[in-house]
């Protein structure tokens, strides 16, 4: 009996592991993207394991920090920007948000002319940022974002949001990263800032900020 039952367990074992390699024989790219946003998250959740939870606003924040603000885009659909700025907890309240407005080629977050409008209405500061795609050049990049949005008085510069680099070597990276950049200043005439995971500045950016 007990022969039986490890050799069922062993057969499972078997399958799964086959399962597994079909995965990502069939689907290479989109497993490696699974397995690192899942390392990213860990990491991340460690790193903000000592932030203190708000309850109220259902994230982790640095309580030290004096100023605080949200990152947006369609992962959290329709914001209730009202509340948003009402918002209070032990004297912290939210005062900007960072909003996704382009990604690669063509993408336009579907709530981005939704949430750049209603959050300035209700007294955010805010900023607009493009997600980076190491397939697409650079000025094809630029050139949707510098379409899509349309910067105020009192607006944050416009940010590059750096997160993977795809086949690109660290030097080719930054090559792209800045001729993003560079086309950004021609229209808003302000240094574009980059977001960068820590972990990808330290190991994987070859010194974009520099």
């Amino acid at each position: 009996m007990q022969l039986r039952i490890t050799s069922r367990k062993k057969f499972t074992a078997l399958l799964c592991a086959l399962g597994l390699i079909s995965i990502v024989a069939i689907c290479p790219r989109q497993t490696v993207n699974f397995f690192y946003s899942t390392a990213v998250q860990i990491k991340d959740y460690i790193h903000f394991y000592g932030y203190r939870p708000v309850k109220s606003f259902a994230i982790r924040i640095p309580a030290s920090y004096t100023i605080h603000g949200i990152d947006v885009s369609r992962w959290q659909e329709r914001i209730d920007w009202q509340r948003v700025a009402k918002m209070r907890d032990n004297g912290i309240r939210l005062q900007f948000a960072f909003i996704k407005a382009t990604e690669g080629e063509k993408l336009v977050d579907p709530y981005f002319s939704r949430n750049w409008q209603l959050s300035r209405e209700n007294g955010l500061l805010r900023g607009a940022y493009h997600y980076f795609s190491p397939s697409v050049a650079a000025p094809v990049q630029a050139r949707l974002f510098l379409q899509t949005v349309d910067f105020s008085q009192g607006d944050f510069p416009a940010v590059l949001d750096v997160e993977e680099r795809g086949k690109l070597s660290a030097k080719e990276l930054r090559q792209e990263g800045k001729s993003v950049a560079k086309n950004g200043r021609k229209k808003y005439g302000e240094k574009a800032d980059y977001l960068l995971r820590s972990r990808f500045l330290s190991h994987e950016s070859g010194g974009l900020f520099q």
